[in-house]
């Protein structure tokens, strides 16, 4: 291999988006996997004065042997390269993923684009400045008071449940559960709308369709609850408490 293993480095971090310590923890990785297979003992590989190193052990009689595995003449390489790309890829995936967890539990509007047949919804959410993602909402996670109410080309506040990796034969893909059931999505909606700073609002009760009991460390305005009532078809009943950490969120 002619290409130096900094110029490998390199080229990994600019295409995945990687930190350097990132890509040279899965090259480690790989090869360290890869030459254990071949040689069929354990192997550690690892960067030193920024060239790969690899140390094989092997026990004979009761003693742990080091080795030494010289890397310059080994062959395989294409397939190395190869799963490199590949592990490199799924890193990227998984620190997209991460990133997204990041934000589980907060609000998002989203378009809704279709509906299945047992009622859920596929709806269109843009979680950072980027494309935007599909996610689901199933009918359980829907109010009875509204399953009749939203239609597809709706523009709706979702509560962002859960965000997990999938790895449907190799290809990489989020999975990204909403809802319109949780207390967290009445917390949201209203505290989007309340222009004054440090405002703690906690949502003590939600009855689905029925009335929410919210507590605030400040007055809210009528306009601000009376838009998230509208929003989720419910009664909200809001009570200043002045102490914030009354408000337990």
């Amino acid at each position: 291999m002619n290409t130096s293993y900094q110029d490998i480095i390199r080229s990994f971090v600019d295409k995945y988006g990687l930190s350097r310590g990132q890509v040279v923890a899965e090259i480690e990785k790989t090869f360290s996997s890869m030459l254990s297979q071949w040689h069929r003992q354990n192997a550690v590989a690892m960067f030193s004065d920024d060239q790969l190193v690899a140390l094989g052990y092997r026990e004979n009689l009761g003693m742990v042997e080091q080795t030494l595995i010289e890397l310059t003449t080994m062959r395989g390489w294409n397939t190395i390269k190869r799963i490199l790309e590949n592990n490199m890829s799924k890193a990227a995936f998984l620190q997209v993923v991460a990133r997204y967890k990041l934000i589980e539990r907060e609000m998002r509007w989203g378009k809704i684009i279709s509906q299945t047949s047992d009622g859920g919804f596929y709806v269109e959410i843009k979680i950072e400045n980027k494309s935007p993602v599909i996610a689901f909402c199933p009918a359980n996670y829907v109010g009875v008071h509204e399953r009749d109410e939203l239609m597809v080309g709706q523009r709706r506040a979702f509560h962002l449940r859960r965000v997990e990796p999938l790895f449907l034969k190799n290809t990489p893909c989020i999975k990204v559960d909403v809802d319109r059931v949780s207390k967290f999505l009445v917390e949201h909606l209203l505290r989007s709308q309340v222009e004054k700073r440090g405002v703690t609002i906690h949502c003590l009760a939600r009855y689905v369709g029925r009335k929410s009991f919210v507590e605030s460390s400040a007055f809210l305005p009528k306009k601000v609850i009376l838009a998230a009532s509208r929003e989720l078809n419910e009664h909200i009943q809001v009570k200043v408490v002045r102490t914030a950490r009354d408000c337990r969120n």
